[in-house]
């Protein structure tokens, strides 16, 4: 019976210090540099860049699945423009940060698998596939640009902290990704992304473009 006493004690103690762990280390939210600067766009997510891609109406087809879903990411943000993807891992920080002031024109969470975000499936090195939540975002001199988050295999919790008409600020707090995975940025064509692949990032801090 005091072997069973001590089973039970110790299973507390190991669950009440990795609770501690999770919300010490894994939801910590350190202070970010924020630029302050309407003219460039900051990386929403801490993480690693894993692809930057040149996108464009005219070259999207629905022939293949990949192509025929950004077809319909980009389509209300417009023809042409630039698609970076940042990939999360546990030891990142998990928020995402407004790349830049204006306000949340809309949200539209969608679901689906929880496939490995790590393994790379295609050029993009996106998993389309998985659950995500888009932002739809305009800029203050009325750009539109995406922010999507995108679940993965350990990250099964999508947080967004906007609501539609929401004016925010660059660098404010808008999700969380629980447990990480990627981060989506879908630029528009006129302007001059900085980005590159290998590039790692601090949300709110990074440039990743200016207009």
């Amino acid at each position: 019976m005091k072997i069973v006493k001590r089973v039970f004690v110790l299973l507390i103690v190991i669950s009440v210090v990795v609770a501690g762990y999770y919300r010490v280390w894994f939801l910590r939210q350190p202070d970010r540099n924020i630029p302050n600067n309407n003219s460039v766009f900051v990386a929403p997510a801490n993480g690693k860049i894993v692809s930057v891609n040149k996108w464009s109406t005219a070259s999207l087809t629905i022939l293949k699945k990949e192509l025929g879903i950004i077809n319909v990411w980009t389509k209300d943000v417009d023809t042409a423009g630039t698609i970076i993807s940042i990939q999360m891992d546990v030891t990142n920080v998990h928020y995402q940060r407004a790349p830049t002031g204006g306000k949340v024109i809309s949200e539209k969470y969608v679901k689906g698998s929880f496939n490995n975000a790590v393994v790379m499936s295609n050029s993009f090195g996106i998993r389309f596939e998985n659950e995500h939540n888009e932002f739809l975002m305009e800029t203050t001199t009325g750009e539109k640009y995406k922010v999507i988050q995108i679940a993965g295999f350990v990250a099964r919790r999508i947080v967004d902290y906007t609501k539609p008409n929401q004016e925010v600020k660059q660098g404010e707090v808008i999700g969380l990704i629980k447990l990480g995975s990627q981060v989506t940025v879908l630029l528009p064509h006129d302007v001059n992304v900085i980005a590159k692949t290998g590039d790692v990032t601090i949300d709110g801090e990074t440039i990743i473009a200016t207009q």
